[in-house]
């Protein structure tokens, strides 16, 4: 099974004028980035860093309700409502 691992990198701004960006590994791998702002989050792919996919955050919203296993969080603090 692969193993993922999160690289976050954050600016020294204040994050509503900057994306965040995460660099996602597999298998020590660049995999591909996730960029969060305030319009929404666009996920680049390893294969292809000229092009972008993007997603507002009601999209994103609409896509994790349709699609996404509902359920408690994984450190059980927060109830899934949050």
């Amino acid at each position: 099974m692969a193993e993922h691992t999160v690289e976050v990198k954050t600016p020294a701004l204040e994050v509503g004028k900057v994306d965040v960006v995460f660099t996602v590994r597999r298998d020590r791998q660049v995999h591909g980035r996730l960029k969060i702002s305030r319009g929404g989050v666009e996920w680049m792919q390893r294969s292809d860093s000229k092009k972008a996919f993007h997603m507002s955050w009601n999209k994103f919203d609409r896509i994790f309700r349709q699609e996404g296993d509902q359920g408690t969080t994984r450190s059980g603090k927060r109830k899934p409502s949050e």
